[in-house]
């Protein structure tokens, strides 16, 4: 197993308040180490909640929360919060402090040198986009909201965590920088591979970000866990099918690899658009609507190596719905 990453797993986790309220109620569900997971549901399915008892900001009034095995609740509540990640909506950078400075936070309270936590800060701003030499003594109020939210990724790293809890994390910015962070997120994933639980409310955030999926109901009921293609193609309920919405057939383009539907390449190559094998189909149908094509070339390392029909996309197999 990754030594930068580790499992997390909740078995029948519940958390009711003294009045009675019920936030969540036997929640189960395992997270691979080096898997991203996200939390979805409606305002009061407790997706917050869970991901607040993982790093005991909540604590669980019933169940066993483990990261790589280890009970947390047989853990220094503190210590174990200095091992998770954590980036909040609002960032909640320290505005009297610099770039540097928030990055290097966590790393402070463990006790590093000044040398080390500047090393790292930044090795980590330039991680995430930022020039150090620009940005490092810059404070949070010189910063656009989208800055401001890659220090506060660069921050949850800074002391190499087992694991990432992100609540909401690209919501408070615009659509056009929330989908270039998602982007940029999703490189840094690629080359870190930590252990992610992300809570959106956002079907496409989950979608295009998600590993596997949990979509809960009212009270923190899981209805379903799977990965995209799955949840898109066989919702597990009518009540997951309503929320994952009407249009997931043309979700699940997004997700569908071009390997799936592509064939032999059987004719000459010139003046057919292209795409790189690793495309999915929604890739695909958007090239076929640009350059009026009935058929794209699908190449790796500059290579044909199939191709893809216009019929084999509208041909995907239609979701299919489950037996409930």
């Amino acid at each position: 197993m990754d030594a930068t990453a580790a499992s997390i797993t909740l078995a029948d986790v519940g958390k009711v308040y003294p009045d009675g309220t019920v936030a969540v109620d036997g929640f189960s569900l395992e997270v691979r180490a080096g898997e991203l997971a996200v939390l979805i549901g409606a305002s009061g399915s407790g997706k917050s909640t869970i991901l607040r008892m993982i790093n005991r900001l909540i604590e669980p009034s019933r169940g066993t929360i483990t990261i790589d095995g280890r009970d947390i609740l047989e853990q220094d509540p503190v210590r174990l919060r200095r091992q998770i990640g954590y980036v909040i909506q609002n960032v909640g950078l320290f505005p009297h402090q610099t770039v540097r400075a928030n990055v290097g936070t966590v790393a402070r309270l463990l006790g590093w040198d000044r040398k080390r936590i500047n090393t790292r800060a930044d090795e980590l701003l330039e991680l995430v986009g930022l020039d150090p030499a620009r940005y490092g003594k810059r404070y949070p109020h010189e910063l656009s909201g989208g800055q401001r939210q890659r220090v506060g990724v660069a921050r949850a790293l800074a002391a190499d965590p087992l694991v990432l809890l992100m609540d909401e994390p690209f919501s408070a910015v615009d659509p056009i920088v929330r989908a270039r962070l998602q982007e940029e997120f999703l490189r840094l994933q690629a080359t870190v591979r930590k252990t992610i639980v992300l809570v959106t409310h956002d079907i496409d955030e989950a979608v295009r970000m998600g590993d596997r999926i949990a979509v809960l109901a009212e009270g923190g009921r899981l209805l379903q866990y799977a990965t995209p293609a799955e949840l898109l193609s066989r919702p597990a309920s009518p009540e997951v099918r309503d929320f994952v919405g009407a249009d997931r057939g043309i979700r699940r383009l997004a997700v569908t690899p071009v390997r799936d539907v592509m064939s032999a390449h059987d004719g000459p190559a010139d003046g057919l658009p292209s795409v790189d094998v690793a495309a999915t189909l929604h890739e695909v149908l958007a090239v076929m609507l640009t350059e009026n094509a009935g058929t794209v070339l699908v190449t790796e390392n500059g290579r044909p190596v199939g191709q893809v029909t216009r019929t084999a996309v509208f041909e995907t197999p239609v979701p299919e719905e489950s037996a409930v």
